[in-house]
């Protein structure tokens, strides 16, 4: 077994701008394998307004267009795709009923901060609809392009990916392509084990459990490892306490602090890493504590995530059997 090459990502939030940057960087860096951890979905859908004189509105983040012109209407699409977003054409009528349901369909997560709970609905059924086309659209893109490198991509969602996510990759594996969550997996002589959930968060993710759960979770996960000293752990939580899970301080209604901090990565993740040391040691979930620690001897990982700004961040990691040799921080 020689030098394993590991290009990791995490949090790219339905960038395609950022997702495409992640498949060609396997081949820029020279890398064996890559390592996609979550979130993977994105956070809301920006309406297109069509009205009845056949002009069209967009109307997001301050940024107001109308237009007949379709050159524009492209330039929105890459836009919105480019900044992690998902978009679709109303008429007012159509967009008028939709927020009748009381969710505002620019912003459906944003519930908490609103204090209301707030029924399935039709705005649901559409961002599950826009969640998995862009997943779609994306492994598309990957088989084809993977096939032709002989590159393989192992995939794991986050706290954010409806468990449809999970369906969709799924009818997508191929030689190329790995769904690596709630199992292990064999890469080159090294055992990874995945996992997707997290801790509880303000925000209600789709994946989130107790503390004592998680620890069940990785504990049968890491009873399936017969190598610790060269196993990888994907976990999409950082352990707790760290420069990897810092994040700046939320008040009651949930409006960051900008200049006290906390930490809100995982206890259970921790005790996994102190008690088994695996070898390396990735994660993500906090995209503005980048950076790299050992607890003992694992090497442990988080490359932080800036896909709003179109930015792909990421780690290369070289791996010997048992060592891990070198690694660089990616940005670009």
């Amino acid at each position: 077994m020689g030098v394993l090459k590991i290009f990791f990502a995490v949090d790219i939030h339905a960038s395609t701008y950022c997702f495409k940057k992640f498949i060609s960087a396997l081949s820029v860096y020279g890398a064996d394998i890559g390592i996609l951890g979550g979130d993977l979905s994105g956070k809301m859908i920006v309406p297109i307004i069509i009205e009845e004189d056949g002009t069209y509105v967009y109307d997001y983040l301050g940024e107001k267009v109308v237009t007949r012109n379709k050159e524009d209407l492209a330039d929105i699409e890459k836009k919105l795709a480019y900044m992690g977003n998902y978009y679709m054409y109303l008429t007012r009528k159509e967009f008028e009923e939709l927020m009748k349901e009381g969710k505002t369909i620019e912003g459906r997560i944003d519930e908490k901060a609103r204090k209301i709970t707030l029924t399935a609905g039709r705005v649901e059924e559409i961002f599950v609809e826009q969640v998995t086309n862009r997943m779609r659209e994306w492994l598309e893109y990957a088989e084809e392009k993977l096939s032709k490198s002989k590159k393989k991509l192992y995939i794991i969602p986050g706290n954010d990916d409806l468990p449809e996510v999970d369906e969709v990759i799924r009818e997508y594996e191929s030689d190329h392509i790995i769904f690596a969550d709630l199992k292990k997996v064999e890469i080159n002589g090294h055992e990874m084990i995945g996992l997707s959930w997290s801790n509880k968060t303000p925000w209600n993710t789709p994946r989130e459990k107790t503390e004592e759960e998680l620890e069940v979770k990785i504990e049968e996960l890491v009873n399936s490892i017969d190598n610790m000293e060269s196993a990888i752990f994907q976990l999409h939580v950082p352990p707790y306490g760290t420069p990897l899970d810092e994040v700046p301080k939320l008040d009651d209604q949930l409006r960051p602090s900008v200049s006290e901090t906390m930490n809100v990565g995982s206890t259970a993740v921790l005790k996994a890493i102190e008690k088994y040391q695996p070898l390396l040691s990735l994660h993500g979930h906090i995209h503005e504590s980048r950076g790299i620690i050992k607890i003992g001897r694992t090497v442990v990982i988080n490359p932080g995530s800036e896909y709003t700004e179109g930015v792909l961040r990421g780690v290369m990691v070289y791996l010997d059997k048992n060592k891990v040799k070198n690694y660089i921080f990616t940005s670009g």
